[in-house]
């Protein structure tokens, strides 16, 4: 094999809300710091007003109804991909409570005088050929201007990541790629070799009926196919294979990180092979992802668009309970410190299903046992403003994705990097740390816990070692910190009771629409729930979509 570089989209090609309720973190004053006059503060996530719904702190009592058809508790990617249905399907009299102070759940963006920047997820992959309501939606908003004679997208070339699209910091410089060839052996290559042929070989699997077995949405695939993989663990099944080159493993550990916040230890490893053997080949753009300068932020605002009328942020939904034939919602209105209700034929809880637990009375007064089973990864996002592109050492240029070989980080993004300017100014960096481990929740406590100083000081030295100059081009720095981020696909969770009883307990007029219930958190999967659970509710409103 040629020791040429690896991108990770090519490896994947072969031959991705924490959304209404929860989402903790701190939020603080702006901070300056004396000691190199960097400005920032931990932003963000209303923690404060969610923690008050975890402790079961006491409400006011409502102190007005209101009535809808529908109430959508949640405005992320799932919830906002139910309301964009219900508006195709002649329904428009819903109301979607959000908590924080804007959309998106963990598909926020933020914006600064310079440019847009995510907050949270940043890509998206093409789309394959089962995920049809998202390439739908996309040919909407005009990132797909069209399909070509066998049905195949033809993209607008402004929503495709330019080049130069990865690098990877290892022994002092930069190179193209993310799988770390520099330095590696021919027992490395020979490893990757075989790694990418078995997850070849995973994708082009087929059913009797034509289902893949590592679909995107899962719920186009084959039922469950693989499914003894999620009694394995990523390390197990990398060790089964005999693949033990200390680079793939980082590299297959660093895909788990980046996708579920959780290390091959703790990973199942169907949901590992599914994150290579997911998405299909594109036979024009190869490994190639749609971004933009505020990350996913860009197709929230698209979804959200003739919407925002019915989008109340700030709004933290403290009770669910059954009324009749319909539900009642009682919402927390945490500006006005004043509590009211609303009274729907039917109810879409697009949030976490730990949120789910706590507002759902059914559930709050007997928790079911499979509540426990669904554990979240703690994150870390920060942006990093500077006033020109960062120092770097030798290598490959600055691209849109830049990793740092064994770091405990995910590396940056350029937030600039989509822009057609030829000048060279300043810029924001997001960076991006997921906290794996065994024990999530003792990550989470201390992750919150720290001020911001500690957590400045913590990005700035890990960027260091391929910038050391880093901290006097920064002139601000503000984090956010995600408590539950995503929901760890651990073993024997993707095919296990748990998620299928969250699957099934809610059937109307309540319903369960999140990401939550594929077992990992991707763009398609949200929307894939939003959608189909919009449709159940319409048709028990005697609509059609």
């Amino acid at each position: 094999m040629s020791r040429r570089a690896f991108t990770r989209r090519e490896i994947l090609a072969g031959g991705a809300a924490v959304a209404g309720s929860i989402l903790l973190g701190c939020r603080g004053p702006d901070s300056p710091d004396p000691g190199n006059g960097i400005d920032g503060g931990i932003v963000g996530s209303s923690h404060k007003t969610g923690h008050r719904l975890r402790n079961g702190h006491e409400f006011p009592r409502p102190a007005r109804t209101e009535r809808a058809d529908v109430v959508i508790v949640g405005g992320g990617v799932a919830g906002l991909a139910a309301a964009r249905r219900m508006n195709r399907g002649g329904l428009r009299d819903f109301v979607i409570l959000e908590l924080e102070d804007a959309i998106g759940g963990n598909s926020r963006s933020g914006a600064s005088a310079v440019t847009p920047y995510p907050w949270g997820a940043h890509y998206l992959p093409l789309p394959g050929t089962e995920a049809k309501e998202v390439r739908r939606f996309l040919a909407e908003v005009g990132a797909i201007e069209g399909f070509d004679r066998k049905g195949r997208p033809l993209y607008n070339e402004r929503h495709l990541c330019h080049a130069p699209q990865e690098r990877l910091f290892i022994h002092g410089r930069w190179q193209e790629g993310i799988f770390p060839h520099t330095g590696a052996r021919e027992e490395d290559f020979a490893q990757l070799a075989s790694f990418r042929e078995e997850m070849d070989r995973c994708r082009k699997w087929r059913d009797g009926a034509g289902r893949r077995a590592f679909a995107i949405p899962r719920s186009a695939g084959s039922p469950g196919a693989f499914r003894d993989l999620d009694r394995l663990s990523m390390a197990q099944f990398l060790a089964s294979r005999g693949w033990n080159s200390r680079r793939l493993r980082w590299y297959v550990e660093y895909a788990c990180r980046d996708d579920f916040g959780a290390g091959l230890e703790e990973t199942s490893a169907w949901a590992g092979v599914h994150y290579f053997a997911g998405r299909e080949t594109d036979p024009q753009y190869g490994d190639n992802v749609l971004t933009w300068p505020e990350g996913n932020g860009w197709l929230i605002a698209r979804m959200a668009e003739g919407l925002r009328d019915r989008v109340r942020p700030g709004q933290l939904v403290f009770n669910v309970e059954p009324v009749g034939g319909g539900v009642r919602a009682d919402v927390y209105d945490a500006d006005a410190g004043t509590a009211y209700s609303v009274e729907a034929r039917e109810a879409i809880l697009a949030c976490p299903v730990f949120v789910a637990a706590r507002i759902w009375r059914p559930w709050r007064e007997r928790p079911p046992a499979f509540v426990g089973v669904f554990r979240y990864a703690p994150w870390l996002v920060a942006n990093l403003h500077l006033d020109g592109p960062p120092e770097d050492g030798a290598g490959a240029p600055l691209s849109w994705d830049n990793v740092i070989y064994e770091s405990d980080s995910l590396g940056y993004t350029a937030a600039t990097h989509q822009s057609l300017s030829t000048g060279v100014g300043a810029t924001v960096l997001t960076y991006y740390r997921s906290f794996p481990g065994l024990d999530p929740s003792a990550v989470r406590r201390e992750m919150l816990g720290a001020p911001w100083p500690a957590h400045k000081d913590r990005v700035l030295a890990d960027l260091a070692r391929a910038h050391p100059r880093i901290s006097s081009q920064v002139r601000r720095l503000d984090v956010m910190l995600y408590g539950h981020a995503m929901v760890r696909p651990e073993v024997g969770f993707v095919w296990g009771r748990a998620l299928r009883d969250a699957m099934r307990t809610l059937s109307g007029p309540v319903h369960l629409a999140h990401s939550d219930l594929s077992g990992f958190s991707l763009f398609e999967e949200a929307f894939d729930w939003g959608t189909k659970t919009a449709d159940v509710a319409l048709a028990r409103l005697g609509k059609s979509s």
